[in-house]
């Protein structure tokens, strides 16, 4: 899977809780590319094309989206606190307060892996 569609399946899973909720205020049309996304998503399917129909923008923009901060800025992470996805196959990463609960991946609704 190249890098832009293993980021943007990392940012949906990490959203999807979240997306889920805004699920119910979309129209019927939207709705179903949102549940087209979410099966791609868990069957490991390249999902940017349908990000950029949901979204309206171009793959340049999606892309962008998901930049949030720069490389380096935030809090510090070790290591031992950090999980990756259950299968390998997007680049999220989650670090749970320290002696919390493993993270789960709300896709494959599986616990992350320790990185």
């Amino acid at each position: 899977m190249e890098a832009a569609e293993q980021l943007a399946l990392a940012n949906f899973c990490a959203e999807l809780e979240g997306l889920r909720a805004e699920r119910e205020h979309l129209s019927d049309e939207r709705r179903q590319l949102f549940d087209r996304i979410t099966r791609a998503a868990a069957d490991r399917q390249p999902i940017l094309a349908l990000l950029e129909q949901l979204l309206g923008t171009t793959r340049a923009e999606t892309v962008r989206s998901f930049a949030t901060t720069l490389p380096g800025i935030g809090p510090g992470q070790p290591d031992e606190e950090r999980y990756v996805c259950p299968d390998g196959v997007c680049g999220r990463i989650s670090s749970p307060e320290p002696g919390g609960a493993v993270p789960q991946c709300d896709l494959l609704r599986r616990s992350m892996k320790r990185a």
